[in-house]
């Protein structure tokens, strides 16, 4: 018999590691942390109706509507004619379990306004395009973001596609402890296209913005936000704006391993908390390395604007950072403050931040170099396997083919081309515990059976990713994730890379 102080020891350890589990193999930043819906029910989505009261059984609102740990996976494959919203967190929504691949027009998280509880987010494969460029069907609806994340904790998005958005891309506020990695931003349509890209704004008290991390991301034809870094008045509906948590907080930020084509704009900086210099500035500790903007011959920008040497409270690791119109200069000397840079290159004032000589430790990232960034970013980024409108987008980085139209005008309008006329099959999945029966038949010698849900069960985290902590689901997803989506997953032959 194991004597009782032996298995409380192993009960803590376990514990243990399980807080210290990040999101799946290959979660890397801020947002590694979140634990989405492990251990949570399986729901399938088993219909595109968009659904936007969350009341259809089925319908991937209807899911995002329920409460408790949950697992979302689908059956379907195609476009939902309307948008995410996610009313109770604790969630893992794999796109990948889809056959053919889904789109849906937004995705929102919104715990300001609508006070939502929607923290604890994983979120992969997933094609996000509100489709601004196309007519509105009947009863179709979509948002004006992308990807809008306000007031939540714990998130990551990983391999997730997001364009043809109005506003921006990706906005995110009173938000931390978040990644977006390994995703797709890209050409935001209209006239807010100049400042189409990311925007990090907003913080208070109750959901301080802080932690977030940008990483190992494809921005196409951006005209602007690269991020935008600001701070601005605000509160909660009814309650007058205030700025006592901008004032008072750091910003710590990772961007790094982003591959800029064709943007319009640099990374931006509202030293200002609220643009009022009475209110003093927003404060950012930064890691910048290795990323590139790939730019038109007359792009007239610096890399990131000089305010953000002008705060002597700032703190920066930057390295290897580069611009194809500069290929001698690197890192501080592309910071610049205007729109003639190309007469006044390199940047020789350095300001009064702090440049640090090592990196923040902004959470573990294994950076690519910059001389593996291009391939690297064309070979995992955005959602898998990559639509007509992805492909598209790969080509002509690929080509480094830059084409002079405005960035406020799409190339095609192929936001939602896909790849079937008829929807593939989804696996068979007896007991519905997410994963397929062949699946489950490969390791009834480690305990599965397809006949028993079991997908809570622990037994194949060890033997099939090298360490303890990850649901047979969560193996299950990670393996499907790893094979590029479809319905076969690959052995990890190489552990998780992607």
């Amino acid at each position: 018999m194991v004597p009782t102080f032996l298995l409380v020891l192993l009960a803590l350890a376990f514990s243990a590691a399980l807080k210290a589990q990040p999101a799946f193999p290959g979660a890397e930043g801020f947002g590694a942390v979140a634990s989405g819906g492990r251990g949570g029910q399986v729901l399938y989505v088993t219909t595109l109706d968009p659904d936007p009261a969350g009341v259809v059984p089925g319908s991937l609102n209807w899911a995002l509507r329920q409460s408790g740990a949950r697992y979302i996976l689908f059956k379907v494959s195609g476009v939902i004619q309307g948008y995410a919203n996610v009313v109770n967190g604790n969630v893992t929504l794999a796109g990948q379990t889809s056959p053919g691949g889904i789109i849906v027009r937004g995705f929102v998280c919104d715990g300001h306004y609508d006070q939502n509880a929607c923290s604890n987010l994983i979120v992969r494969h997933l094609r996000i395009r509100p489709g601004w460029n196309l007519a509105l069907p009947p009863g179709a609806d979509r948002l004006d973001d992308g990807l809008r994340l306000d007031g939540l904790e714990r998130f990551i998005f990983d391999h997730v596609s997001i364009g043809h958005a109005a506003d921006e891309a990706l906005q995110v506020s009173w938000a931390s402890q978040g990644t977006i990695q390994k995703s797709i931003l890209a050409e935001t349509v209209g006239d807010h296209a100049d400042r189409g890209g990311a925007l990090l704004n907003y913080s208070h008290p109750d959901h301080p913005q802080d932690q977030l991390s940008l990483i190992k991301n494809l921005w196409y034809r951006i005209g602007g936000r690269l991020p935008e870094i600001t701070c601005e008045a605000s509160n909660y509906p009814s309650l007058p704006g205030a700025t006592a948590d901008c004032q008072s907080r750091t910003l710590d930020l990772e961007v790094s391993n982003n591959y800029y084509f064709d943007p319009g704009f640099l990374i931006w900086y509202n030293r200002d908390v609220d643009q009022n210099a009475a209110l003093g500035p927003y404060r950012v500790f930064a890691n910048l390395v290795n990323n590139h903007m790939q730019v038109r011959a007359d792009f007239p920008y610096g890399f990131a604007l000089h305010d953000l040497l002008d705060v002597a409270s700032n703190q920066f690791f930057t390295s290897g950072n580069a611009m194809s119109r500069y290929p001698t200069l690197a890192d501080y000397q592309l910071f610049y403050c205007c729109n003639d840079f190309g007469t006044n290159a390199p940047n020789t004032d350095l300001g009064v931040a702090t440049r640090l000589s090592i990196r923040h430790n902004h959470g573990s990232v294994s950076y690519w170099t910059s001389a593996e960034l291009k391939t690297r970013v064309l070979a995992e980024a955005g959602a898998r396997p990559l639509d007509p409108m992805d492909r598209r987008i790969q080509l002509d980085v690929q080509d480094d083919s830059i084409d002079p139209t405005p960035h406020n005008t799409p190339l095609q309008n192929d936001t939602f081309n896909l790849d079937f006329s008829t929807p593939p099959a989804a696996p068979t999945d007896t007991d519905s515990d997410g994963m397929p029966d062949t699946f489950e038949q490969q390791y009834t010698g480690l305990g599965l059976n397809p006949i028993v849900a079991d997908h809570n069960g622990s037994q194949l985290s060890v033997p099939l990713t090298g360490v303890a902590g990850y649901t047979n689901l969560e193996v299950y997803l990670n393996q499907l994730a790893d094979g590029g989506g479809g319905t076969t997953p690959v052995l990890f032959a190489n552990g998780f890379e992607n």
